[in-house]
């Protein structure tokens, strides 16, 4: 298992937003249960501030609009909020909009490193089936 608060660096994800998966690319700070960083996805640039508890591994963030792909800017400065799981190799959980709960979604987001893909592939390959 990872130590979440080791794992400063590249991140992706994804969300479902109105039934539709959209994927992040994330740069995230991680420091002594701080977490702070940014990101882009579909609907433009974003910054993420949170807060990470080792002893119940929960990941909460809140994610703000900087940029949107909206041309009016609407959605700059908006809050979502973000709660989630760390379970060693990814946190998932569950995003809402702060100022309608009832409208978000789950969320997955795990670190995006060369180490860690390189580690996902050795594992793959050795879980491969081999054909009789």
């Amino acid at each position: 298992m990872k130590e979440f608060n080791e794992l400063t660096g590249p991140w992706a994800g994804q969300s479902v937003q109105n039934a539709l998966r959209i994927s992040e690319s994330i740069r995230l700070t991680i420091r002594t249960g701080q977490v702070w960083g940014s990101g882009v996805d579909k609907d433009g640039d974003f910054e993420l501030t949170g807060n990470y508890n080792a002893r119940t591994q929960q990941v909460t963030l809140t994610r703000r609009y900087t940029r949107t792909t909206e041309p009016s800017q609407e959605g700059v400065g908006i809050a979502y909020d973000y709660s989630g799981i760390w379970d060693g190799s990814m946190v998932h959980g569950h995003w809402h909009f702060r100022i309608n709960p009832s409208e978000g979604g789950p969320f997955e987001m795990w670190p995006n490193r060369d180490e860690d893909r390189e580690e996902l592939k050795i594992s793959l390959e050795n879980t491969a089936l081999v054909p009789r």
